[in-house]
């Protein structure tokens, strides 16, 4: 899997786009966009919303429908209450599916959901995410740890409850099974996330590619994102892309020849490939224009 990181704006779709197309010579490519802004409809038409869409022989894109997807995720949370505490079906569970979806966090816990299937599309030798801005993107890749740390302290705790219930209930002389429910989930959920959360961290498994333009915020979020990617996930990125790079001649008439310059060398010292993809001189639209990037792309 190779997931696309950066801010909101730096091109971080036309990057997928690319190494999506460069990926599918001769390979099975899956490319998934997560951007509530569905830019990928821009590039291959409004169906994408609807649908995977061919594009040539070896490349197929889809737009996940954030808002269909945090509908399903309330609704299936909703009935594991209703299910494993029947007590609780006295409220409503529709007010349960509309609370959740307004929830913080949200979003973050939807894109891990879809992240977490594409792992197991066996259909394809590669897929490629198209995440959301910074913040989000790192903060659901955050979640896995977070959610093992308190799934732990959620079991310890069942566990104690059920052994307790168990005593009482030989002590009492009555039939008790230690089989709990609450507890099952608990299991069940902990694996999952410690199998996600092993993907995430595996170089062999995830490659990351971190997207900036030559300007100061996205430079900062990018290099904040290589310090999360190395510390916390023990997963240094593998390509680092400096986009909407302008040349040296309109650079320089344009004054900002040694600042870009400057951001080029930064990128160049994290360790990390870098490759510089130059700016067309107009907003990338279609497949042709990625197309024509992809001629403009170099490795610094």
């Amino acid at each position: 899997m190779v997931v696309v990181l950066g801010k909101g704006g730096v091109g971080k779709t036309t990057v997928s786009m690319l190494i999506g197309l460069s990926l599918s010579r001769g390979n099975r490519v899956l490319l998934v966009s997560l951007d509530p802004a569905k830019h990928l409809a821009e590039y291959v038409g409004p169906e994408v919303l609807r649908g995977g869409v061919s594009v040539g022989e070896g490349l197929t894109i889809r737009q996940v429908d954030v808002e269909s997807e945090v509908r399903k995720y309330a609704e299936k949370y909703a009935q594991w209450v209703s299910d494993i505490m029947p007590s609780l079906k006295v409220f409503n569970v529709e007010s349960a599916v509309d609370a959740i979806k307004y929830s913080p966090g949200v979003e973050e816990e939807v894109f891990l959901n879809v992240l977490s299937g594409l792992y197991k599309a066996g259909d394809y030798d590669y897929v490629v995410i198209d995440t959301p801005p910074t913040g989000i993107a790192i903060r659901t890749l955050n979640l896995p740890a977070l959610y093992l740390t308190w799934l732990d302290k959620l079991i310890e705790v069942r566990e104690r409850i059920v052994a307790l219930r168990y005593s009482i209930a030989r002590a009492l002389g009555r039939a008790h099974e230690l089989k709990d429910r609450v507890l099952e989930k608990l299991y069940e959920l902990r694996h999952a996330y410690g199998e996600l959360y092993e993907e995430l961290k595996s170089p062999e498994q995830t490659s990351y590619v971190l997207v900036a333009t030559p300007e100061p915020l996205p430079v900062y979020e990018l290099r904040e994102s290589a310090r999360f990617l190395k510390e916390r996930l023990g997963n240094a990125p593998k390509l680092l892309v400096l986009n909407k790079y302008l040349p040296e001649g309109l650079a320089r008439e344009m004054g900002v020849l040694e600042t870009q310059e400057r951001y080029l060398s930064e990128l160049k010292s994290m360790g990390a490939p870098v490759m510089v993809v130059e700016y067309l001189g107009r907003p990338t639209r279609s497949i042709r224009d990625v197309y024509e990037l992809a001629e403009r792309a170099r490795v610094a």
